[in-house]
């Protein structure tokens, strides 16, 4: 079946809603018949209070920077250089004890990713001796006195439906208190 349009119809309509639409714009344009309200003391208190609107300006770039003196290129320092420096992930530093407990970044990172060490100093001419303690997923300081540190760890096993097992345990480390040079081995023990 064709439907014919009337065209008559339709610019109606059109008619219609424009004159309705001027009407209610023209509407709103005419006096209230509220009277003015006179303003009050705390309407001018509120007046007052408000920020006063200041214009955006825009900072110019800082100018260059002079360079302080003849720049050097430096490439990147070899492994065999700074040894595993660039993988330490934790530190916790025992001054009182001339000793450290600090982590490298190479374990699963999933599980246990603290490769986690000991170390005594030995002084200037010796440095640092390492101790390999383990790998935790995450460890901290918890004592720490003469011939004695302790540290509170989390190690994440494998459990027997394939999800992750949180096992906390105590590691102690007991080395001579002495100051001289660092002990050829360490008394590591763990807590079950």
């Amino acid at each position: 079946m064709v439907k014919t349009i009337d065209t008559k119809d339709d610019d109606m309509r059109i008619a219609t809603a424009a004159m309705t639409a001027f009407g209610l714009v023209l509407s709103g344009c005419g006096q209230s018949d509220t009277p003015a309200k006179t303003p009050t003391a705390q309407d001018t208190q509120i007046a007052a209070a408000a920020p006063t609107p200041s214009p955006i300006t825009r900072m110019a770039p800082p100018p260059t920077t002079k360079s302080v003196g003849p720049a050097e290129r430096r490439a990147a320092a070899a492994r065999e250089e700074i040894g595993t420096a660039a993988d330490v992930s934790q530190l916790q530093a025992l001054p009182d004890q001339n000793a450290k407990v600090f982590s490298l970044s190479g374990g699963d990172p999933a599980v246990n990713g603290l490769v986690t060490y000991f170390a005594l100093f030995g002084g200037p001419a010796e440095g640092w001796r390492a101790y390999p303690l383990g790998d935790y997923a995450e460890w901290k300081v918890v004592e720490a006195r003469a011939g004695r540190v302790v540290l509170a760890v989390r190690q994440d096993a494998a459990g027997p439906n394939g999800d992750i097992l949180k096992v906390e345990r105590t590691v102690q480390i007991d080395f001579p208190p002495s100051g001289e040079t660092p002990p050829d081995a360490v008394s590591v023990s763990t807590s079950q």
